[in-house]
């Protein structure tokens, strides 16, 4: 009979297996190493593949250290989250991107959350993402309130730029923001998420209405309109005129100057001349209010004063403003009084949201 070769290391074959697909390529290497130990005591074949398996394996350790080291391990794990979110629809709220729309879970958004879930804006949703900024990326936490200020102001310059026709954003739209806790800001989330987002009722449709989506007569209108209505908004809190005097002078000094400015940006473009005729009583109002308004700046008493603004009133008819919006194609129905827009000038709504890949850091909105 014929002597029989020994048996096939099974290690060696594993080894072997396991160098070729790197799976997990420290594995290869140690089952290498135990094969070559069981092959030299029991006799069996597989030395060469145990010896390659190990070589190939070492050589994966080395890319895997290289590819940590130049980022590109994260760039993979990032192109992974990014696919697997695409799968799911569910994704971490560092995550959240310009114009994703999204559902929070049980639809309380003051509150913790770690992820929401990314739907189509033509389905019912919560918020939608208006836009997003870095913070600085200094070590020390710069506390919430330093960092509620800056999204106060920034997130309504963002809110404006993506729905400009602050008309047509849905009466429960509120702005909210997302911030940096002090937990997540030791993580690298120096991030601050702008949206539009309903406590109550479903949003459906989206509220974007950008540069993109305007043509060159609608956007002249409304950065004007706009930047009249920011300055509009920022009265003192006072109710009364003779509760604070300077206050009310300093800034109905605010609201001549910036009237100023826009109507002479409005004046200065070319309208069309099937809407001309409906823009220019829109700005010749407004010329007169902005007189009105420098007289009211320097008034020396309560009644001046109300008798100014009250003429500037005048000239800032809002049947003006509907027709001259009607003849460029804008929305003609004026934003319900505390409803929602792009701000009111007392800045975003807040609550929480939970950090993402298991950093445990959270974000506030």
């Amino acid at each position: 009979m014929a002597p029989q070769a020994p048996p096939m290391s099974g290690l060696a074959i594993a080894s072997l297996v396991t160098g070729i697909v790197c799976c997990v390529p420290p594995l290869g290497l140690i089952l290498g190493a135990f094969a070559l130990g069981k092959i030299k005591r029991e006799g069996q074949r597989g030395k060469g593949m145990a010896v390659a398996g190990m070589v190939l394996s070492t050589i994966s350790v080395v890319l895997v250290v290289v590819s940590i080291v130049t980022g590109g391990l994260a760039d993979g794990w990032a192109g992974f989250k990014e696919g697997w979110n695409s799968s799911t629809g569910t994704r971490s709220t560092l995550d959240l991107r310009k114009g994703d729309c999204f559902n929070v879970p049980g639809g309380k958004l003051e509150r913790e959350v770690v992820s929401v879930q990314v739907v189509p804006c033509s389905d019912r949703h919560d918020g939608e993402v208006s836009g997003s900024f870095r913070l600085s990326d200094g070590d020390t936490y710069p506390g919430t309130s330093v960092i509620s200020a800056q999204a106060d102001t920034r997130c309504l310059a963002l809110g404006q730029e993506y729905a400009m026709d602050r008309w047509k954003v849905p009466a429960a739209a509120d702005p909210y923001y997302y911030t940096p806790s002090q937990e997540s800001w030791g993580f690298g989330d120096h991030t601050v998420t702008c949206a539009f987002a309903s406590q109550g009722s479903k949003l459906q449709g989206s509220v974007r209405n950008d540069a993109t989506s305007l043509d060159a007569d609608q956007l002249a209108f409304l950065r004007a309109a706009n930047a009249i209505d920011t300055v509009m908004d920022k009265a003192p809190d006072e109710d009364r005129v003779e509760d604070d005097v300077p206050g009310f002078r300093t800034w109905a000094a605010k609201v001549a100057v910036e009237l100023d400015v826009q109507t002479g940006a409005l004046s200065a473009h070319h309208w069309p001349a099937g809407s001309a005729a409906a823009v220019q009583p829109y700005i010749d109002g407004l010329k007169s209010a902005q007189k009105e308004w420098h007289q009211a700046s320097g008034a020396t008493d309560a009644d001046t004063f109300y008798q100014h603004s009250a003429a500037a009133a005048k000239g800032q008819r809002q049947s003006t403003e509907i027709t001259a919006r009607a003849a460029l194609h804008l929305a003609t129905t004026p934003p319900a009084t505390g409803g929602g827009s792009d701000g009111d000038g007392d800045g975003g709504r807040e609550g929480v949201s939970g950090g993402g890949s298991g950093t445990g850091g959270s974000k506030s909105v």
